[in-house]
């Protein structure tokens, strides 16, 4: 199924694990061979070692199996799941050829309801990832962590600073939405920032993030893709191996992650610019764990349903009226958006929004949404 695409998990890691307690994540995942089952599987790790694409070329390169021997070595929880180790993607003879690679693989594993979670690589695969929903006429919803809204200028080819401007003027966009947590100002020009508002994009400050992390779980919520740039956590964090200061600290961005693996919409994440330390490799596992671990709490619900445990409230601002949901099961809430469809559109939200609405406050998150909608 995927021969052409994938290299197998080499002999070293193949006995480290079996030396691995029994407990352990490497000694319950799966391996892929020819004659998988994919509808068997929950979720399929796996590894890039493309750079072509990255605008730093003095980047030490992550090593997939370095990376693998400290995850494997880490205790499942109480999870009731199939992971399976894809291995490494091959780079081909072109990197246009990588990036058709990770699309196909993609798009076989999501029309198989198996969450691809790539790691490695440069974040210009996120477009390989979005060109592998494109066609479904489906919305896609990408949410990107990352410091830098990477709208950059295109020259000859995209990179990993322009690679959501080769997503936003292809000639067939069918980008939804976009939205950025954890960006920091002085990291993105003025043009950038006025492009995200102009196309009524959702972003997140870093700092308005550090003091209330929660104000991001709607926003993963409603993501088809999460791509996360490991350059996004704070320098301090992974033993000063980057440059940047500021950035997420190592619990909040496994925090964020598990909002992600909650997310019932999510179908697919990756994780790029990884850096080859000890302490990288430590933070990426706990971060994959995170997601798992949110993974194994999804609960679907259906706020239009009979069967919803939860309840309705309609709330008047003005001349608008909103009808809010809130699950007494999950302790979410979304809103309804009206947009004259046959079928009505529900937009996670959280209860401050609704806290909000019977204050007559139509919160940044709404009006956002009514925003990309109706202007």
């Amino acid at each position: 199924m995927f021969n052409d695409f994938l290299s197998p998990l080499n002999k070293n890691i193949l006995t480290y694990r079996e030396k691995l307690p029994l407990s352990s994540i490497g000694k319950n995942l799966l391996t892929y061979h020819q004659n998988i089952d994919l509808s068997t599987i929950d979720i399929a790790l796996i590894g890039l070692n493309e750079y072509r694409g990255s605008s730093n070329s003095d980047l030490n390169y992550f090593k997939t199996n370095s990376f693998r021997k400290e995850f494997y070595s880490l205790y499942s929880g109480d999870w009731q799941i199939n992971l399976m180790d894809l291995g490494d993607v091959i780079n081909g003879n072109k990197l246009s050829d990588t990036y058709y690679a990770i699309q196909n693989i993609s798009e076989t594993l999501i029309n198989n309801n198996v969450i691809p979670l790539f790691f490695g690589g440069s974040q210009d695969l996120t477009f390989s990832i979005y060109k592998s929903y494109c066609g479904k006429k489906n919305e896609i919803n990408l949410c990107c962590i990352d410091n830098k809204f990477d709208f950059g200028q295109i020259k000859n080819k995209f990179n990993d600073l322009s690679f959501m401007s080769k997503i936003i003027l292809d000639e067939k966009n069918e980008l939804n939405h976009y939205a950025n947590i954890g960006f920091q100002t002085f990291l993105n020009s003025q043009e950038e920032i006025d492009l995200l508002e102009k196309m009524h994009f959702e972003s997140y400050r870093l700092g308005k993030v550090d003091r209330k992390i929660d104000i991001i779980e709607p926003c993963l919520r409603n993501a088809n893709i999460v791509s996360l740039d490991f350059k996004s956590i704070k320098a301090s964090e992974l033993n000063f191996i980057h440059n940047f200061p500021n950035g997420f600290q190592s619990s909040q961005i496994c925090s964020i992650s598990r909002y992600a693996g909650i997310s019932n919409k999510l179908s697919s994440f990756g994780i790029f610019d990884i850096f080859d330390n000890e302490i990288s490799y430590a933070l990426l596992s706990q971060v994959i764990w995170y997601f798992i671990e949110g993974f194994c709490l999804r609960i679907k619900e259906d706020p239009c349903s009979k069967d919803f445990n939860g309840n309705s409230y309609y709330v008047s601002i003005g001349d608008q009226e909103i009808k809010f949901y809130g699950s007494e099961l999950s302790q979410k809430w979304w809103f309804e958006l009206d947009n004259n469809s046959k079928t009505k559109t529900l937009i996670p939200c959280n209860k401050k929004d609704y806290l909000d609405a019977c204050n007559q406050i139509i919160s940044e998150r709404i009006l956002l949404c009514l925003k990309r909608n109706f202007v």
